[in-house]
């Protein structure tokens, strides 16, 4: 189980993915990690994920949009891989809109656990509720607007 945080709105002006995703605490992992061989077909896992005991995912591995050897192929052509790394595959959006102050988060992967953690924000910023899925259906595309706090 992994979240790949990002920090949305937050200076400097032209933050970039790197900075948006490489803050502290950003990337919760657990609460246990496997190998390879302890998981039977890596695309064939139920995940969910809660928020506020929300359920807001609740998906299939076999709806990735890449699978992972093509996940491997790729970032090994960028970087080396080393024993111990940890590749993100990401998620599915449908279902995510934006943590906020004082969320509680419940990530579960079958086979892998719960992950659980809470959000701080010392901005106290909101962000509407709207899901991706919501916002597409309304014929909008991007991220959810913030509402209040610094920088909105």
């Amino acid at each position: 189980n992994f979240i790949d945080g990002s920090a949305r709105g937050l200076p400097p002006a032209g933050n970039t993915f790197y900075q948006m995703k490489s803050r502290a605490t950003f990337a919760p992992m657990g609460p246990w990690l496997v190998t390879a061989d302890e998981i039977e077909d890596p695309h064939q896992l139920q995940v969910r994920l809660w928020v506020n005991e929300d359920l807001k995912q609740n998906y299939n591995t076999d709806d990735m949009a890449h699978k992972i050897p093509r996940i491997i192929e790729w970032v090994s052509s960028v970087h080396d891989l080393e024993p111990g790394d940890v590749i993100a595959t990401g998620t599915n959006h449908r279902g995510l809109s934006a943590f906020q102050d004082a969320d509680k988060v419940d990530l579960e992967v079958e086979g892998l656990g719960t992950l659980q953690f809470n959000i701080r924000d010392d901005l106290k910023r909101t962000w509407a509720r709207t899901t991706r899925l919501e916002m597409a259906e309304q014929g909008k595309e991007g991220t959810t607007p913030q509402i209040s706090g610094k920088y909105a």
